[in-house]
């Protein structure tokens, strides 16, 4: 399957798979509120946290939106430990890092989106019609933190322990992904619009998920660090 061409999907997705597509999501957004706010100690000034107060709130905004979709909390229960553990497993251990983290993870995110957006129906997509406005790519607060990454990553030519850092990162973000597609197979078949059984819409999603690690590691590379 080339990750160039991705199929559409029906009309009316299955309800299980809706479910899931916003359970995830509302996780997502959960945990990358819980990371930003324990970004505060590391902050060196107020407004370096005033800048961490305002993603937050962008977070919270999402969620909110994600909650709607969402009959009970069930699904978000058996997804949310999974993708809580990327937190665990990979914590930030400085300012830079809190930044570099929100950055891939946005960036990781705004590349499967691209590559699966066009099989997306309504029912797995914002009310907005475009995931454009939650990736906030090039705007408001994504302008500023990108900013304060950048200078960050200048002040020092020394940043091996953040090249190790984000290689962990996306090391963890791709194995729960390639987990939670295992698990939920009629999203994995929506999303990838393969439908052809199980270990073809594996295949296909594996497909997606390695061209989400070279764009990866291009974004790594341009920002000076070791992919």
């Amino acid at each position: 399957m080339s990750t160039e061409a991705i199929r559409p999907v029906p009309e009316d997705p299955p309800s299980s798979a809706v479910t899931t597509f916003w359970a995830v999501v509302s996780a997502t957004a959960l945990h990358g509120l819980r990371t930003t706010v324990d970004g505060m100690p590391m902050a060196p000034d107020v407004a370096r946290r005033l800048l961490l107060a305002d993603r937050a709130g962008e977070f919270s905004e999402i969620l909110g939106e994600c909650r709607e979709h969402l009959d009970s909390l069930a699904e978000l229960t058996e997804v949310e430990p999974l993708i809580g553990s990327i937190d665990e497993y990979v914590p930030s251990r400085s300012w830079l890092q809190v930044l570099l983290r929100d950055y891939l993870l946005v960036g990781l995110s705004s590349d499967f989106i691209d590559l699966v957006e066009g099989g997306l129906g309504a029912s797995l997509t914002p009310a907005s019609g475009s995931f454009g406005p939650w990736l906030g790519v090039g705007t408001g607060v994504r302008v500023r933190w990108d900013e304060e990454m950048r200078a960050e990553l200048s002040a020092s030519s020394e940043h091996s322990a953040d090249s190790v850092f984000a290689r962990k990162l996306v090391g963890e973000v791709l194995s729960v992904a390639q987990r939670l597609a295992a698990v939920h197979q009629d999203l994995c078949s929506v999303l990838t619009g393969a439908g052809d059984g199980e270990l073809d819409d594996l295949s296909a999603i594996n497909e997606v998920m390695a061209e989400v690690l070279s764009r990866h590691d291009s974004r790594v590379a341009e920002l000076g660090l070791e992919p």
